[in-house]
């Protein structure tokens, strides 16, 4: 049994061992299947992990049972530059995260915690402190309790990707601002309905809103004849995803109609159609203008002044009609198919012919001055200018007769020879300088200036040859009027010789800019005699001053005694008259008249009542009968003039005190002007008394002879004639020289300008004085009576009486038909001279008539006038005035007779009838 039991175990044990080694065979070939497929799995897991070593994804797994990182691809070396041994916690990544996107990590954490895969994209900062945009993937793993076990996450870097996100985005927002922005409308259309308009196609179409255009069909805004035309180019533009420009008509605001140049753009991905206008209205009318501008070119080229001619192939095509006269051409068939060098003088050909060729390769030819030769064979001087127009293969001539320009420019050159030889013949120093220092001077500079070369004065500082005090002064006018490129005023200042010595001169500076910034021309020259001879014209012009208003009292004086004279009809009259104006105008109390008989008594007439010694002794010394008449004479203790001799006793005027007035010329010559008045007035009133004795002693009681009247008036007649020559000669005459004297100082330039006016002023004055004088002179004897005759010298007296009135004269006049004689004509002349007076002072009257004819032998004069008339029993036959009374005498000398009338209403009639022989 124990053997049977025994082959059992050892059959068992066989067989077991046969099982094991079976199985051991089998677990080996097991084993070894395994470890080769763990080997691949290895291997894998190897290129695994090269894999996401070398790929830009970093790759991580975190253990949260062990609270470590497992495994961290190299990529994220290179993503965050920090080594996987930098991340061997989980709190690692917090401490790279971007603070402000640090709450995007908790909430990442919630939804993980959750079991949630999540994705976000946040930044980070890189070691080297660069701030990086991540992509993060984390994959949670968790057990049968929800917990996490493990995490994996997937790391990318997308810095590249934002940059270019925001890139694209500032692209978008630059092109919308374009878009809104543009000047030029813009409109957007899908099937045929707007979709989009810029603010810009908003304005041109007159819409203020977007809203109130989407949704409209396109062709809104065209108008009907556009529709088809329009849909036309939309499908073109769909198919060919581009439409070139073409013009359309917009319906812009109010329905005006406005040109415009559409561009089309398909964009495939919205299936829209992009149309951008450009408002060519101002371009049409552009084109328009430009058309008509170029038929104003083609006339102006017509009509130009300036000749034109057309060259193409080498002949001339065309010639305006400017061109045609300067060749002598008178049609266009005379020149064209000729050449241009035909036109040219023999001489001159061939070099024309090369600058053909030279205008050819240079496209223009600069202004050239050649010889041409008209139809008629004269040669004349012209200024030719070419232009090659390559693209027509044609050159443009343009020519100028500048003969007579050439004549004139060889004239210049003459004269600028001239010139120069003036500059160098010059008196006046003439300097050129440039920033003040000489660069020539002519012979009259260096005299003045006391070299004896140029060499010594060129490269000489200006400045340094003026006077240190007068430089800054001319400076300051200098250097101001260079920059204003001005001439200086005329600057009076000293100059230092080359001896030392200083001259007084006056320069004048003008700048030369066209020889150079800096460049100008001084001329100098010696003004010290004229200076001292200006001081003495100072002196004289301060003496004109100072006597300045007394001339005019004086001259006013001389015109009121004068004009007072004429009423004057005594001696004693004309004394106290005389007196009373020496007193004023002298301003002295002390002005007497005195007479002096022949045996030497002195009788005060006039004046004041004491004589001083010194005056009578010097009047005795010289004796009163043999001082010269008008004459003045200065003693200690005044100054006297005789007037003249009255029945054999001199009439003296005595001055009793030293007048500082009676020094000064113009009162000496006004006090002796004075004395002539009243010594031809002494003559005078001597005749008329002894006529007027001799009358009374005649008529005796009885009427004057006519023969007596006759000769009394024609005596009276000469001492007028003779009153008047010697107002001519001797006061008028000085008045006159006195005048010429004034006219040319007042002249004189150098002068200021208020003496001057001054001058001018008294002038003035003196020329009404002198007027005044004539006056009186053609009062006394009218000079056109013997010359031109009764009816002339009338209508004269008219004029000048109307210019003094506020009457109207109207004068009738009938031929005499008579010789009249001289005595008769003066007499006419006197008569009407007083009726004048008489209306003038009396009548206020606004219209006076005057006729003068004749009938069977007499003479007719009649006067008539609407004043206030007069009385005429009172005043007819009055005999207290040289007036009325005069007339009737005057009449009756000429054996004539008159009447007077005058109305209750108002009036003057005279009737005067007198024989003509």
């Amino acid at each position: 049994m124990y053997s049977i039991s025994l082959e059992i175990v050892v059959s068992v044990g066989i067989i077991l061992l046969l099982t094991l080694f079976g199985l051991g065979y089998s677990y080996r070939n097991r084993i070894r299947e395994l470890e080769f497929k763990l080997e691949q799995a290895e291997q894998r897991a190897r290129l695994m992990e090269d894999m996401l070593n070398n790929i830009d994804v970093g790759t991580w797994s975190y253990d949260n049972e062990t609270d470590s990182v497992s495994f961290v691809s190299r990529a994220f070396l290179g993503i965050t530059g920090y080594v996987p041994e930098n991340f061997t916690s989980k709190t690692a990544w917090e401490r790279i995260v971007y603070p402000e996107d640090m709450h995007r990590l908790s909430t990442l954490a919630a939804q993980v915690k959750q079991g949630e895969t999540v994705v976000d994209s946040h930044r980070i900062v890189h070691s080297d402190g660069e701030v990086r945009w991540i992509e993060l993937r984390m994959i949670p793993t968790m057990n049968e309790f929800g917990q996490i076990v493990r995490l994996d996450g997937i790391l990318t870097d997308i810095t590249d990707n934002r940059r270019i996100e925001e890139e694209l985005q500032e692209v978008e927002q630059r092109f919308y601002r374009f878009t809104e922005l543009s000047p030029h409308p813009m409109v957007v259309q899908k099937d045929g309905r707007l979709v989009y308009v810029n603010p810009a196609g908003l304005r041109m179409i007159g819409m203020k809103k977007l809203d109130d255009i989407v949704g409209e069909e396109i062709y809104c805004l065209l108008p009907s004849g556009e529709w088809e035309k329009a849909r036309r180019r939309i499908s073109a533009i769909a198919e060919e995803k581009f439409g070139e420009a073409v013009e359309y008509q917009i319906l812009g605001p109010g329905g005006r109609i406005i040109q415009t140049e559409v561009t089309g753009v398909y964009d495939a991905h919205t299936g829209a159609t992009v149309h951008v206008f450009y408002d060519i209205s101002e371009r049409k009318k552009m084109e328009t203008a430009l058309k008509e501008s170029m038929e104003r070119y083609r006339r102006l080229v017509e009509l130009s002044p300036v000749a034109i001619a057309l060259c193409h192939a080498g002949m001339i095509v065309y010639v305006n009609p400017a061109g045609l006269r300067i060749l002598g051409a008178t049609k266009l068939s005379d020149v064209v198919g000729t050449t241009p060098w035909d036109w040219v003088c023999q001489e001159d050909r061939a070099w024309a012919k090369s600058l053909i060729q030279e205008l050819v390769a240079s496209g223009s030819l600069p202004p050239e001055e050649m010889t041409l030769v008209r139809t008629d064979g004269e040669e004349l001087e012209a200024l030719v200018v070419g232009i090659y127009d390559a693209a027509h293969s044609s050159i443009e001539i343009v020519f100028e007769d500048i003969t007579s320009r050439k004549k004139a420019e060889r004239a210049l050159l003459a004269s600028e020879e001239l010139n120069r030889h003036l500059v160098e013949l010059s008196p006046l120093s003439i300097i050129l300088h440039h920033n003040y220092r000489i660069t020539y001077i002519n012979p009259a500079g260096i005299a003045l200036y006391g070299a004896k070369a140029p060499e010594e004065m060129l490269g000489l500082n200006l400045l340094e040859l003026l006077e240190p005090e007068d430089v800054d002064e001319v400076m300051c006018w200098v250097s101001g009027q260079l920059e204003s490129q001005e001439n200086t005023p005329l600057i009076q200042h000293r100059m230092i010789r080359h001896d030392g010595g200083i001259l007084e001169v006056e320069s004048v500076t003008t700048g030369l800019p066209h020889l150079g910034q800096g460049t100008a021309m001084t001329l100098v020259w010696d003004v010290t005699t004229r200076k001292k001879a200006e001081e003495e014209r100072q002196n004289a012009e301060r003496k004109i001053r100072e006597s300045e208003d007394r001339y005019f009292r004086l001259q006013m004086s001389l015109d009121q005694f004068s004009s007072d004279l004429f009423g004057v009809v005594k001696v004693e009259e004309l004394n106290g008259r005389l007196v009373r104006e020496a007193r004023q105008v002298l301003d002295s109390c002390r002005v007497s008249l005195m007479k002096i008989d022949p045996g030497g008594g002195v009788i005060i007439t006039h004046g004041g009542k004491e004589i001083p010694d010194g005056v009578l002794q010097s009047i005795r010394e010289r004796g009163a009968d043999r001082l010269p008449l008008c004459q003045l004479f200065d003693t200690l203790d005044g100054h006297y003039v005789k007037i003249g001799e009255v029945n054999g006793e001199s009439r003296i005027l005595c001055i009793g005190e030293s007048s500082a007035l009676l020094l000064i010329q113009a009162k000496r010559v006004w006090l002796e002007t004075l004395s002539r008045y009243v010594n031809v007035l002494y003559d005078n009133f001597r005749v008329i008394e002894d006529l007027r004795r001799n009358v009374d002693q005649l008529a005796s009681g009885q009427m004057m002879p006519q023969w007596l009247l006759r000769f009394m008036f024609h005596l009276s007649e000469n001492e007028r004639k003779r009153l008047s020559q010697d107002l001519h000669d001797a006061a008028l005459q000085e008045q006159i020289i006195w005048y010429r004297r004034l006219n040319q100082l007042s002249g004189n330039t150098d002068l200021p300008a208020r003496y001057r006016e001054q001058l001018e002023e008294i002038e003035q004055g003196l020329l009404d004085v002198v007027y005044q004088i004539r006056i009186t002179c053609n009062e006394l004897r009218p000079p056109l009576l013997q010359e031109e005759g009764l009816e002339r010298s009338l209508e004269t007296l008219f004029e000048f009486t109307q210019m003094r009135t506020d009457y109207a004269i109207q004068f009738d006049y009938s031929d005499l038909g008579y010789v009249i004689h001289d005595d008769v004509i003066i007499g006419l002349y006197r008569i009407v001279q007083e009726m004048l007076s008489n209306a003038t002072k009396h009548s206020r009257a606004t219209r006076v008539v005057i006729k003068l004819f004749s009938n069977k032998d007499r003479i007719y004069l009649h006067y008539e006038d609407n004043g206030v008339g007069m009385d005429v029993d009172k005043t007819a036959n009055t005999f207290n005035s040289m007036g009325i009374y005069g007339m009737k005498e005057r009449i009756r000398s000429m054996e004539g007779y008159i009447e007077f009338d005058s109305p209750a209403e108002g009036g003057l009639f005279i009737r005067i009838s007198i024989p003509v022989r």
